[in-house]
């Protein structure tokens, strides 16, 4: 592969550089740091490629960062990022060997944007940070499950409960049944309209016991 000079473009403004191309430049850049060689070169004949074209400024961000313009036999012309800051450029269309260097992690600096374009750029870069650690503490909390799975552990607990809300309830009723049936073994003033209804705390009486037998109708 080969080193070649690079043009600018005639249609990009030589003030600032367009927030959408801004941003492309700084995942190109982000993602060159990655091992993956996929992320170290993007074609200029294609989509990406075309759109950091568009701005001279974006593409004097290359410079500032350490590039090379590559050509492979397939003949397509790809920008391979390197971590070190070339020197100049050829002058002239002759081709000389650029060795390649470790990729190394680079920032686009935001002297091309508006101070409206850099406030913008910046909270959105903020808010995106805030949406990672919400991502981030969720699953935390969750401790990685899905939302079936957190569903599935919800409804596991709420039998886990209403099943010892149960065998407490059998517990209490057992206790009761036992303390009866000592009273009623021990007690000889022990009678069941003496004993009442314990469990509400008075006795069972009938429309009689209250109001004599000549009242009922």
């Amino acid at each position: 592969m080969s080193a070649l000079r690079l043009g600018g473009s005639a249609n990009s403004s030589p003030n600032e550089i367009p927030l959408d191309v801004h941003k492309l430049l700084n995942l190109v850049l982000s993602n060159a740091s990655k091992d993956e060689p996929k992320y170290h070169k993007v074609n200029l004949s294609g989509k990406a490629g075309t759109k950091l074209q568009s701005s001279d400024l974006a593409m004097a961000g290359w410079t500032i960062v350490g590039t090379e313009l590559v050509i492979e036999s397939r003949g397509n012309a790809l920008r391979n990022v390197s971590s070190r800051v070339l020197a100049e450029y050829e002058r002239s269309s002759n081709v000389s060997a650029v060795p390649a260097a470790p990729v190394a992690p680079a920032v686009v600096s935001t002297a091309g944007l508006s101070l409206k374009q850099q406030a913008r750029l910046k909270k959105e870069e903020e808010e995106k940070q805030q949406r990672m650690e919400a991502t981030k503490a969720k699953k935390r909390k969750s401790g990685g499950l899905s939302m079936k799975q957190q569903a599935r552990q919800m409804q596991e607990e709420e039998e886990k409960k209403e099943m010892m809300e149960k065998q407490k309830e059998k517990e209490i009723l057992k206790a009761k049944i036992e303390s009866d049936k000592f009273v009623r073994a021990n007690d000889p003033n022990w009678s069941a309209s003496v004993a009442g209804d314990k469990s509400q705390g008075q006795n069972q009486t009938t429309f009689r016991d209250k109001f004599g037998e000549d009242k009922g109708g």
